[in-house]
């Protein structure tokens, strides 16, 4: 009985530990998942944008300036072409090909990117706008586009609307 004794004695101390050493090991410490690089202007979305500006040059014109050229919006981080842009595009391509004049279309930005980001997205701003007016039948030759990124900001601040109203296209009939 002595020896039984003894046996039971050595092996429960040892069975706790193998117990506990397996739920120790059990947890593998993983490595954090790789972050991806930056996805392409267009897919990228920060945040939500605050509500737009009318199609029409906003009523808030800068001190100083006359007849407000027509200009086109565009959402947040997007050069896509809203929906309201459409009709003025359709305007300008009918005063273009009935006065047989060449156009400007001016890209802009907010203030919000660096100066690269937003020279970039400003070209892009502009060729989306020149490309719907090419599908309207404006000639190519007759179009030409300059971005300017946030350098021109039309309407000053540092809040939401000011942001809105600088991230558009000034559209120059010549």
């Amino acid at each position: 009985m002595n020896s039984s004794r003894s046996w039971s004695s050595l092996f429960a101390p040892a069975s706790g530990l193998l117990l506990l050493g397996a739920f120790a090991c059990s947890h593998e410490q993983k490595a954090p998942p790789a972050r991806p690089g930056p996805a392409p202007v267009a897919a990228r979305v920060v945040r939500p944008s605050p509500p737009e500006p009318p199609p029409e040059a906003p009523s808030e014109a800068p001190h100083g300036q006359g007849k407000e050229e027509p200009a086109i919006y565009f959402d947040f981080d997007s050069y896509a072409l809203r929906t309201d842009a459409h009709s003025v595009l359709q305007k300008v391509a009918s005063t273009l090909k009935a006065r047989n004049a060449a156009l400007e279309i001016d890209g802009n930005c907010d203030e919000l990117g660096t100066t690269e980001y937003n020279l970039a997205l400003g070209e892009e701003r502009a060729k989306a706008a020149k490309s719907y007016l090419e599908h309207l039948g404006v000639s190519n030759a007759r179009v030409r586009t300059v971005s300017y990124g946030s350098e021109r900001p039309k309407y000053p601040g540092h809040d939401d609307d000011a942001h809105a109203k600088n991230r558009r296209d000034d559209l120059i009939v010549r």
